[in-house]
């Protein structure tokens, strides 16, 4: 049986709004920014592609991929809708481009290690579900783990072209099958809002 083909996308086209930066370009020791620390993360995964989200109208971040893997910026197709957003996009070049699975991790979590999105990966693919931590007894939405399929494309449509809907990654954990693993500690799935988070991180 052949391995399944995985994209690891970086979900950094948000607004940043509360932080009053971007995100992606805050300083973290022995990278350029945080967006380069988190992109070393998935790189370490050795996926078949690579992805980065991210607005036309965003700063370069100066990613780029290993030798023989596949590099892309995708650009969300509803403006302001959050990442679900970013995750349709995926989604959606992901079935395009023969990808079976993803494995989307935001750009502002500065804890967050290869191993334990691997650990989301290897649980996922094995249940051949979405995969996820929780906290609390609670899922923690991202990082996240996602079996590509058309069901879950339409899915994704339906959310983002309903005014009323939550277009909420949680309302995704609810709405399909998924593993959620206890959350692996050292502050890995501590994400940074607001500049007094950032201090503190």
């Amino acid at each position: 049986m052949s391995t399944p083909q995985l994209a690891a996308v970086l979900l950094a086209g948000g607004s940043s709004q509360r932080m009053g930066q971007d995100k992606a370009l805050l300083p973290v020791n022995g990278f350029r920014h945080l967006g380069e620390r988190n992109w070393q993360q998935l790189i370490e995964l050795n996926p078949a592609a690579l992805w980065l989200s991210r607005q036309t109208h965003q700063a370069e971040l100066g990613l780029s991929a290993p030798d023989g893997c596949h590099y892309k910026i995708l650009t969300d197709d509803i403006s302001d809708a959050g990442p679900l957003a970013g995750i349709q996009a995926a989604v959606k070049a992901a079935l395009n481009d023969q990808i079976d699975e993803l494995i989307l991790l935001p750009v502002d979590m500065p804890h967050i290690r290869s191993q334990d999105l691997q650990q989301l990966i290897s649980s996922g693919r094995a249940a051949n579900k979405a995969a996820c931590y929780q906290q609390d007894s609670l899922p923690i939405c991202l990082p996240l783990y996602l079996p590509v399929s058309q069901e879950l494309l339409h899915w994704l449509n339906e959310q983002l072209q309903n005014p009323a809907a939550r277009r909420s990654v949680g309302s995704l954990i609810h709405t399909f099958d998924n593993v959620q693993l206890p959350s692996p500690g050292n502050h890995a799935l501590t994400n940074t809002n607001t500049p007094d988070e950032w201090a503190e991180h």
